[in-house]
C-alpha cells in the first residue's frame, strides 16, 4: 500500500493496524518515501508505563556512596 504524507497524517491509526497485519505501508513525499513497519515491543513490556519505584529493595548502596573519594582530596577547596 502506498499513500501521500498527508493522506497518512489523516489515517494514521488505520495504517499502524495495517502495517501490523503484515502488509508494507509506504509513506511518499516529495522525491522520497518511507516504510511504515511493526516493531516487537522488548521482553517483558506490554505496552505499559513504567512505574517509578518498581525496584524499591531490590538496588542496595553503601552509606558513603556519595562521600567524597581519597583519590580526589588534593582537588577539593
Amino acid at each position: 500500500m502506498q499513500v501521500s504524507l498527508d493522506e497518512a497524517l489523516a489515517r494514521l491509526h488505520e495504517l499502524m493496524g495495517v502495517a501490523r497485519g503484515g502488509e508494507a505501508v509506504v509513506i511518499v513525499h516529495g522525491g522520497s518515501a518511507v516504510q511504515l513497519v511493526p516493531v516487537p515491543m522488548p521482553a517483558g513490556r506490554s505496552g505499559t508505563q513504567r512505574k517509578a519505584g518498581g525496584a524499591a529493595g531490590q538496588i542496595w548502596m553503601a552509606p558513603d556512596f556519595n562521600a567524597p573519594l581519597d583519590d580526589f582530596a588534593e582537588y577539593e577547596r
